[in-house]
Order: structure tokens, then C-alpha cells, then sequence
């Protein structure tokens, strides 16, 4: 669970800041974000890719009690990720939905105490403002950081199968069909 104002240390590469209007409880408000082409550079730099060559976010903000907000998101991705070891890049599409629960206005000698004992709110804000770009980015590198474990597991599986005709004589075949069977239970 990640806790605390993060947001506070650097500016955004893709500032898209949203101020609650006047408290009223059930308002829901919906934004559609893209990244420029001035921003894609920068946000690629800050996630470690080759490129970023769409970032489009749909984020839906409810209200869900005093200075407490619901954001959920869409993110809808294209990506160029240089591969490891390979002097080459590969292109992955993203398109997956975050939630966040945001507590604005907390006042900062509070903050510490809140962080630690609330488990429902995953960010805290001292100030009264969302960048709403900020956790598009950060959502997109957590699911950047899923997606690109998931590929180069479903590369090294496929290897994996490819191997599996020659595994007669393999030391190894015999573990490896005793961890299928372990898995398979």
C-alpha cells in the first residue's frame, strides 16, 4: 500500500490539477486526459521506456465524504520498452483501471498519524488539489512495472515449451514436472 503525499517532491510531467468546488456530498465530475507531445518524452524518461507513444486517462472523481474523493481511472496506453539484453524494442498496449482514495485538506502535523492508520485512503494531501495527471502516471508505472514482469514471464514460459520436446534428456525435466504437479494441486 503506498502512503503519504508523494505527489509534494517534483512536479508532474503531466500536471492535470483538479480542485473540489464547494463541498457537496455524491458530485461526480469526469476528466479525459492525454499527454502531449511535449509531455510523452518526459514521462517516458521518468518510467524508464524507450517511448511513450499514447497516454490517454478517463478518470471518473466521486465524492465520498468531507475532503475524502474516490478517483477511478482508465488508462489506455501504447508503449515502446527497449528489451533487455536485446539491442531491440518491443511495443505493448496498456489498458487497465486504477482506483485511488484521496484525502485532501489534511493538515500536516496530522499527516503522519493518518498515513499510518488509515488503510482505506492511499493518498494524503495537505492541500486542497488533485494532479490528477500525477496518479495517472503513478498508476501507470505500477501497472507498467505488472505488465512488463508478466511478458517477460510469458516469454521465458513459451522458451520454457519450446524446450519441452528435448526435455527427455534434460537433468532438470524431472523437477520441472514435479513443480507442474506441486502447482497443479
Amino acid at each position: 500500500m503506498r502512503h503519504g503525499s508523494t505527489m509534494k517532491q517534483y512536479k508532474s510531467e503531466m500536471p492535470f490539477l483538479w480542485k473540489p468546488k464547494v463541498s457537496c456530498q455524491n458530485s461526480k465530475e469526469k476528466f479525459f486526459l492525454k499527454a502531449s507531445k511535449s509531455q510523452k518524452k518526459p514521462i517516458a524518461a521518468r518510467l524508464g521506456l524507450k517511448a511513450l507513444n499514447d497516454l490517454e486517462v478517463e478518470i471518473l472523481i466521486s465524492q465520498k465524504g468531507n475532503n475524502l474523493f474516490l478517483v477511478n481511472g482508465n488508462i489506455n496506453a501504447e508503449i515502446c520498452k527497449a528489451v533487455e539484453n536485446l539491442n531491440e524494442s518491443e511495443d505493448f498496449f496498456v489498458n487497465d483501471g486504477f482506483q485511488e482514495i484521496i484525502q485532501l485538506n489534511v493538515p500536516r502535523d496530522r499527516l503522519e498519524v493518518l498515513a499510518s492508520e488509515d488503510d482505506n485512503v492511499t493518498e494524503f494531501y495537505t492541500n486542497d488539489t488533485i494532479d490528477l495527471g500525477e496518479i495517472s502516471i503513478q498508476n501507470l508505472s505500477l501497472l507498467l512495472d505488472d505488465i512488463c514482469y508478466d511478458f517477460q514471464d510469458i516469454e521465458y514460459r513459451e522458451e520454457i515449451s519450446d524446450q519441452s520436446t528435448e526435455a527427455q534428456d534434460r537433468p532438470f525435466s524431472n523437477l520441472a514436472s514435479l513443480l507442474n504437479k506441486k502447482g497443479a494441486r
